[in-house]
């Protein structure tokens, strides 16, 4: 996976929005590299720089939202340590680690389903990057609720993490496939089973 710090450059963030907008109109599947190098105005060579298939750009848009979801996750946390609200229960910390998978119409859900339809080696390991680069967040994000006194300690904020990245890709698919009301997951009653089983 690409380091981080292309996510700070305007070109590869125009790329990523272009590519968004495309994903939205015509789908995973159908979205082409000709159709993002047209799009955006830059030179097939501007693309290739920063990825060498529509898969690994895919990728890197579903690392992109895993960083701003994190972004997001440590302000909310930083705003409730200076107003002391940060103990308001096991649900407050990581809750926002599921709400990003209830909208079915959200492109990382999308991708990530396109993602897992391809069969081929590149996207496996595209997938793992993004797997294991989750779980490190995740894990950060239970030792943060830990180190502030709503995740018990006694919990293993790895095999959390894992157990939290299980759920959330079944949930992803979940969503998907339900269509009536009855059959949606709420995302605390799966970290209330994930809390019961570790603690």
């Amino acid at each position: 996976m690409t380091n981080s710090s292309i996510y700070n450059n305007p070109s590869f963030q125009h790329i990523l929005t272009i590519t968004e907008a495309i994903i939205l109109e015509k789908g995973c599947r159908n979205t082409t590299l000709k159709d993002i190098i047209e799009r955006s105005g830059l030179s097939k060579g501007a693309i290739y720089h920063y990825v060498d298939s529509k898969d690994e750009l895919f990728g890197l848009i579903l690392k992109s939202k895993i960083e701003e979801m994190n972004e997001k996750f440590h302000m909310t946390i930083t705003r409730s340590i200076k107003d002391e609200s940060l103990n308001q229960g096991h649900f407050g910390v990581v809750s926002q680690f599921f709400h990003s998978r209830q909208n079915t119409n959200d492109i990382g859900n999308l991708i990530f389903i396109y993602l897992l339809s391809q069969d081929n080696e590149k996207v496996k390991k595209i997938l793992n990057d993004i797997f294991r680069y989750s779980k490190e967040t995740g894990t950060q994000w239970i030792k943060m609720g830990q180190a502030n006194g709503v995740i018990p300690e006694n919990i293993d904020a790895e095999k959390m993490a894992t157990l939290m990245m299980t759920f959330s890709y079944g949930l992803r698919v979940t969503q998907i496939l339900t269509t009536g009301e009855e059959d949606k997951i709420e995302s605390n009653d799966i970290f209330k089973m994930i809390i019961k089983t570790l603690i």
